[in-house]
């Protein structure tokens, strides 16, 4: 293949990528846990446990499987096959929600909870197979001096689009639309169907380049008895699980943002769709600046994104003691900061998932790379019932303090951070 021709093929994979990213960031506007499902499952259920629930079954159902398809994977030229058939599934998946939503969402609540709450797992457990093959795709073709740079386009164009379907959100789930629940959330759930069948499709339609991988197989006690060693034996590895062990109790509160807004602040429900969008707004914004740091330092990225999620428990728990001032279009001073708590929080999780991803595969070794991403998201498996158990301790000790608890972690994962080394190249 020819030098220009190399170039066209580089080229038309990262468009596909981006395309991919936009397209999966507007679907997941219309299903994100922390605002749109964590109001749905409030409104059906009436219960913090159940919104702690979906976002531990979500994370619970993205780690599990991947222990067992990066063993599969690692000594595999081609990786792709092992993204299309959970590609199916997913939008399969999505389909049977919607439907379900709309026909009995209603006429059975209880039942259609527990459907519901299988379906979502499923289609989670699916997308954790589809990342380990995603994760090496995207790093053979995006070389480690742009991948902060294409990570950073997709959410920032992404984000953007999602802007809007945070407007139309607000539509659907207001009086003005006309739609009762669930029939409002159904057509959430629609619209997500169609951007996430769309976004797959993009990738589907990447040609995955061939790089050198291990001739056989390792056999499974093998392969666990390495993510031990690589656990032992790394440092920045070793440092960036327990970083990512106090950040994710930092963001345990995310998923009771809204329902301790409804409840407990007295703000309407309607206001939903305006707080995914100061979230989407301030991650779109954001992006500019972690496309700037991204070629420096995707450990500053992850130092700033932490920062700003400190912000958001902690004026959360300040929120009650301010005075419910009239305030024009904002509603009242009250609720004009409580938006910071969103804006916060859109910035540090863009931030964190951003840097996230491309300090794990800067140190991973591009031989075992899927076993870097795999054991990461393995090990950090049990923080998947963190948000469940929050929400069954809203019960015993409200949400003010759960919300300082999250600061003192977002605190512990700043100091961790720091300790991890600059790390700008492939690792050996």
């Amino acid at each position: 293949m020819s030098d220009r021709t190399e170039e066209q093929e580089a080229r038309r994979n990262y468009r596909l990528l981006v395309w991919n990213g936009v397209l999966v960031n507007v679907a997941f506007a219309f299903i994100n846990p922390g605002i749109v499902l964590s109001a749905f499952i409030y409104t059906l259920t009436a219960s913090s446990f159940y919104v702690g629930l979906v976002t531990t079954i979500m994370g619970a159902g993205f780690t599990w499987p991947q222990l067992v398809i990066s063993n599969l994977v690692e000594h595999r030229e081609r990786k792709k096959p092992f993204y299309f058939y959970p590609a199916i599934l997913r939008t399969g998946i999505w389909v049977a929600i919607t439907l379900f939503t709309l026909c009995i969402g209603n006429r059975n609540p209880q039942h259609f909870l527990w459907v519901f709450l299988v379906l979502f797992g499923l289609y989670w457990s699916a997308a954790g197979v589809s990342m380990v093959p995603f994760m090496d795709i995207t790093a053979k073709i995006a070389p480690v001096e742009q991948r902060a740079r294409l990570f950073s386009v997709r959410r920032l164009w992404g984000g953007t689009l999602s802007v809007l379907a945070g407007f139309l959100i607000r539509y659907v789930l207001s009086e003005s639309s006309g739609l009762t629940f669930p029939t409002n959330y159904g057509v959430l759930f629609g619209c997500a169907t169609v951007f996430i069948t769309l976004g797959m499709g993009a990738f589907l339609r990447v040609r995955e380049p061939i790089h050198p991988v291990a001739k056989t197989r390792n056999s499974f006690s093998d392969h666990l008895a390495s993510g031990v060693r690589i656990l032992r034996d790394d440092r920045n590895y070793r440092r960036l699980l327990v970083a990512r062990t106090f950040w994710s109790f930092g963001m345990m509160g995310i998923p009771f943002y809204v329902p301790y807004a409804v409840s407990y602040l007295g703000i309407h429900e309607a206001t939903v769709g305006l707080f995914l969008s100061v979230s989407l707004i301030s991650g779109v914004f954001s992006n500019l600046l972690w496309m700037r740091i991204g070629t420096k330092s995707s450990r500053i990225i992850l130092e700033w994104g932490v920062i700003f999620m400190l912000l958001s428990p902690l004026i959360a728990a300040l929120t009650p003691y301010i005075p419910n001032i009239p305030l024009g279009v904002f509603g009242s001073l009250r609720t004009a900061l409580y938006f910071v708590v969103f804006a916060a929080s859109g910035a540090g999780v863009a931030g964190i998932n951003l840097a996230n991803m491309t300090y794990l595969l800067e140190i991973a070794p591009s031989r075992i790379r899927p076993r870097y991403v795999g054991f990461m998201h393995t090990f950090s498996f049990p923080l998947t019932l963190m948000p469940a158990l929050a929400g069954a301790a809203i019960h015993y000790v409200s949400y003010q303090p759960m919300f300082l608890i999250s600061v003192f972690f977002c605190i512990a994962a700043i100091f961790t951070i720091k300790r991890l080394d600059e790390n700008h190249g492939e690792g050996a």
